[in-house]
């Protein structure tokens, strides 16, 4: 399972990323650019498609997603007395907490989760209410932090000039309320819902190569610790409390164990720390083809 998963999940995610770099040192891409098509363009397309393609999960949803809520607060904490212990600066503090708390459930979860409970339909519909919530979460709690650099009431004017936020509550209303799309509008926007993955890895290589050697160690190892081995211990104790087992508590747990959100580095890359958040996601992607197998094994072990 180890070297399936390096081969069909970590492979693919490293070419495009390295892709990008190189694209970005050879060409001299222009990141500005490269961010705004990302932002105003592939994202809400991709989300919005990715929200009303999905199955709500019934039997227990409203138990999942009361611990999601309640992890994401946790872990959201965690992030905040870190910040405050390490005197992280207020600028930075927002795109810290999104690496720690906002996961990369889609993209790595749920192939991950396809793979280990053998594309069983209940797992993968704890798999596809982790990434709505996670989605929902970026575009709205991450945007924020994307833009915790200024005040408050500057952040959210900004956050609300966003088109993801209107494209996720689009897509909830017309999946809630089974309206099918017309097939001409499928015809346009499949190919850039396809097209997002790569490019936005390309794109986060080509940020990783403009970042130089700014990086700062301490907190990137910090963030991927919390992000790699909090999250999981967090995961364990949340699912003690609220009692899951079986399918339900190895998914959970698993899902907990995922590298920093590509998406929530993606909202940092006009702010003052992108080279930061593409680096989290970057590094914990790469410990996480480590930790990740452990977890897995563990979630065999304890439930």
């Amino acid at each position: 399972m180890f070297i399936k998963l390096l081969l069909e999940v970590m492979l693919p995610l490293f070419f495009y990323v390295i892709l990008g770099y190189f694209f970005k040192r050879i060409f001299n891409l222009h990141l500005a650019t490269l961010t705004n098509l990302l932002v105003y363009l592939s994202l809400p397309v991709a989300v919005f498609m990715k929200i009303y393609n999905s199955p709500l999960s019934g039997s227990v949803a409203g138990g999942v997603l009361i611990y999601l809520i309640v992890q994401f607060a946790v872990m959201s904490l965690v992030s905040y007395v870190v910040c405050r212990w390490r005197r992280v600066e207020p600028s930075m503090r927002g795109t810290f907490a999104n690496s720690i708390a906002l996961n990369n459930s889609g993209n790595l979860g749920l192939p991950v989760n396809a793979l280990v409970f053998k594309n069983d339909p209940f797992a993968l519909s704890i798999g596809v209410l982790i990434v709505l919530f996670q989605n929902v979460m970026t575009f709205t709690v991450g945007v924020y932090n994307a833009e915790a650099a200024v005040k408050m009431k500057e952040a959210i004017v900004k956050m609300l000039k966003l088109p993801i936020l209107y494209s996720v509550a689009l897509g909830f209303i017309l999946q809630l309320s089974h309206v099918k799309l017309h097939s001409t509008i499928l015809t346009v926007f499949d190919p850039v819902t396809d097209a997002f993955a790569p490019f936005a890895l390309v794109t986060l290589g080509a940020q990783l190569a403009e970042s130089g050697k700014d990086i700062s160690w301490n907190n990137l190892a910090i963030s991927n610790l919390l992000r790699l081995i909090g999250g999981p211990i967090i995961a364990f104790g949340l699912i003690q409390l609220f009692g899951f087992e079986g399918v339900t508590a190895k998914a959970l747990f698993i899902g907990s164990a995922f590298p920093s959100s590509r998406n929530s580095a993606l909202l940092s890359f006009n702010g003052p720390h992108a080279s930061f958040a593409a680096q989290t996601v970057i590094t914990s992607t790469i410990v996480s083809s480590m930790t990740l197998p452990i977890v897995i094994q563990l979630a065999s072990v304890l439930f």
